[in-house]
């Protein structure tokens, strides 16, 4: 391929140049650091410079430039700037969910029955079934098949070509290779499959009706108190410290992290609305987090101060895609240095708490956890005082 340079490149209408000033206008706003404006501003100059400015661009177009020199062009925020224009003709292929995506190539990988039953089932969830409800995302889905795969390839080692054939036996056999919460998420995810199958008539009975998971009343593992003493001393930057706090202080999780708007913050009434579905949790700051937020706000105001995205914690990338939080990846890498994980630090302050309270309806107002939940944790943190009698 031919050097792209100014050289060789045709003259730039005036139309160009106008969106060219643009962008180094929204650049220099914005304050991107240099190599996002050289490779930005380099691929939108190639990109007018041959096709023009005065019709939408096609994304795909700005898709072949970049893989021809990923070094030299970058096409995400060229993209982004383009459709904020209104000048981009977005590639519907490329825009298909990525866990979509992958769904549809791990049922091409199985037998085609099979693969016709778990479509179903999957058309089902998405609330495109024959009872209308609201559907999952693909993102959920996708935890689902997590736990589904194994027990799958399991099964298809065992000969079996349909889910007609999985009897009751072999739903127990696939929970008992597992103990504690990864037994219970086998047993969830097996009877979503198959009241999925049932409701969509597929199956005549499905082999989960009438099977019982009993509750998990193990003490969940407690983190060493001198590990947990340096935890904020891990923390880079205000980001960091302030997702630490959320998480060990209030015990919130990866989705409540990604879901949290700007507007949920307000310092002046010192607390913090967390959005789940069909409800709101409100915390109300200590001195701890409120110095935390506070810092933070200052710290995301100094980088991004002209940023459109809504949510609360963001990053440089999500700063200039307005439409995404942080991907869970950005939370995890917060906690990689500790040697401890998200999930196991909220539980502990679950716990902690139902070892300092005999209250299931204080945990559920503290942590705005179910009263299955709330009992799982009292019931292991005070074992001789819900212990049945004998009769």
């Amino acid at each position: 391929m031919v050097e792209l340079t100014r050289l060789n490149l045709p003259t730039l209408p005036d139309s160009a140049g106008r969106l060219l000033a643009d962008l180094d206008s929204v650049m220099k706003q914005e304050m991107w650091s240099q190599v996002p404006v050289t490779k930005t501003r380099n691929t939108l100059a190639v990109l007018v410079s041959w096709l023009g400015a005065d019709a939408p661009l096609l994304e795909s177009d700005i898709r072949s430039l970049v893989d021809s020199r990923p070094k030299k062009f970058s096409g995400r925020r060229v993209t982004q700037f383009l459709e904020s224009r209104g000048l981009l003709v977005p590639d519907a292929e490329r825009r298909r969910d990525a866990q979509q995506k992958h769904l549809e190539a791990q049922l091409a990988a199985l037998p085609a029955t099979i693969a016709q039953e778990l479509s179903v089932w999957i058309k089902a969830v998405r609330g495109e079934g024959k009872w209308e409800h609201t559907g999952r995302t693909y993102q959920s889905i996708a935890r689902y098949w997590h736990v589904l795969d194994p027990i799958l390839k399991g099964w298809l080692a065992n000969g079996i070509e349909s889910l007609r054939e999985i009897t009751q036996d072999d739903v127990k056999r696939a929970i008992a290779t597992r103990k504690g919460t990864p037994a219970r998420s086998i047993h969830i995810v097996l009877r979503n499959v198959f009241r999925a199958l049932r409701q969509e008539g597929m199956i005549f009975r499905a082999p989960t009706r009438g099977l019982v998971f009993s509750g998990i009343n193990k003490t969940p593992p407690s983190v060493p108190s001198d590990r947990l003493a340096g935890l904020l001393s891990h923390a880079q930057n205000d980001f960091q410290r302030f997702v630490m706090v959320l998480v060990c202080v209030h015990a919130l999780s990866g989705t409540d992290l990604r879901h949290l708007l700007l507007t949920d913050l307000d310092l002046s009434r010192e607390r913090l609305i967390v959005r789940r579905p069909g409800k709101r949790h409100i915390i109300y700051l200590d001195e701890l987090t409120y110095r935390c937020a506070s810092a933070w706000l200052r710290e995301r105001h100094h980088r991004w101060p002209v940023t459109t995205n809504p949510h609360l914690l963001i990053n440089r990338w999500t700063a200039v895609d307005t439409t995404h939080s942080p991907i869970s990846t950005a939370f995890a890498a917060t906690f990689r240095p500790t040697g401890l994980t998200m999930p196991t630090l909220r539980q502990d302050r679950i716990r902690d708490e139902a070892f300092e309270v005999n209250d299931p309806l204080h945990l559920m107002r503290l942590f705005d956890i179910s009263s299955q939940t709330a009992m799982r944790y009292i019931t292991a943190a005070h074992p001789e005082r819900t212990v049945k009698l004998p009769r």
